[in-house]
């Protein structure tokens, strides 16, 4: 069982709490600030990633919370009044001086945690660079709608809209009176089901700015969502930390010494 009411949150620590907390990873979530209709706060992506970046850092025990990015990579919303969007570059970079800052205190253990979909290219990156550099192992968790809606089939109907139910659940939940159901207008879901991604301004596709049916949105169901997403995930980050938080054949159940073809060039 995970300890609901210990501070690990670093914003809200002092250096001696940080001395003394045991840690040796840290996650950080990044959200967007980007617009969601008249019905949903600027922060809806932040408060879903610093949320389950909570949680998951509870269901790890050793991990310290950092203060969430609450600008993303949202080029393609821009069309939306105060949508503010980080170039991918800018994005990768703010990644990349976060990872070595921690590792000029010690800490070599990073969970990126995005609630945003226009995040994880740039993180990935970043990811990439911080082990070309440093041989640092960087975790990203995305998909927070896809992953849930898979995880809950037969009890909730998960949506994967843009200021949809799924979005207005986890608001309703995290923070209420940031959420105006009043003003809800609900849209077509948006099909999602095309077999080739095409970019460009969101706005050709979801013409107001959201889709979905928000007003089927239920402060139960964002409870829902972030109970199936640290059962889910929880294990998987545990088995991660006892295995170095590096990847290997603890993934695949390959051994490596299963063998290889006569002539293969030697690790």
């Amino acid at each position: 069982m995970t300890d609901s009411s210990r501070e690990i949150r670093l914003g809200r620590l002092t250096p001696r709490a940080m001395r003394e907390g045991g840690f040796d990873t840290a996650v950080l979530p990044i959200g967007a600030t980007e617009f969601h209709g008249d019905y949903l706060p600027y922060m809806t992506d932040t408060l879903t990633a610093d949320a389950v970046a909570e949680r998951f850092a509870r269901e790890l025990g050793t991990a310290v919370v950092l203060p969430a990015l609450d600008y993303g990579m949202s080029s393609h919303l821009l069309a939306w009044p105060w949508t503010i969007s980080l170039r991918p570059h800018t994005l990768e970079q703010v990644v990349i001086d976060i990872a070595e800052s921690l590792l000029r205190h010690g800490i070599t253990r990073l969970l990126v945690v995005s609630a945003h979909d226009g995040n994880p290219p740039a993180v990935e990156q970043a990811a990439r660079e911080l082990y070309q550099r440093h041989g640092m192992v960087v975790a990203l968790f995305a998909g927070w709608q896809s992953t849930s809606r898979r995880l809950l089939a037969g009890q909730y109907d998960i949506d994967l809209d843009h200021g949809g139910s799924s979005e207005m659940s986890m608001v309703l939940h995290l923070a209420p009176e940031l959420a105006h159901p009043d003003r809800i207008r609900d849209l077509p879901n948006q099909r999602m089901d095309e077999p080739v991604r095409v970019f460009g301004t969101f706005r050709n596709v979801v013409p107001h700015g959201w889709s979905g049916q928000p007003s089927k949105g239920s402060a139960e169901e964002g409870s829902a969502i972030l109970e199936a997403l640290a059962a889910h995930v929880g294990p998987f980050l545990r088995d991660l930390a006892r295995n170095g938080w590096t990847n290997g054949a603890w993934m695949s159940d390959i051994s490596p010494d299963a063998g290889e073809p006569e002539g293969y060039p030697s690790r």
